[in-house]
């Protein structure tokens, strides 16, 4: 069986999340997908806040050239 790409995986547990909602849940599927799509909207509207680091690291291979 060959390996699986991670965008074939991503999809293959977000098939599995939404089978065993219409499978263990009163949701009808066409409303699950609905409340998925207004989900993923959202989640695109979402503000991403950008962390950019302040701290200089130092390489340990100078370190070790140097000592």
């Amino acid at each position: 069986m060959p390996k699986l790409t991670p965008h074939q995986q991503f999809k293959n547990a977000h098939r599995a999340l939404i089978n065993r909602w219409i499978e263990e849940s009163d949701i009808e599927d066409t409303e699950i997908a609905k409340i998925a799509m207004e989900d993923l909207e959202e989640w695109l509207d979402e503000d991403v806040v950008d962390f950019e680091c302040d701290m200089v690291l130092e390489d340990d291979d100078d370190d070790e050239e140097e000592g």
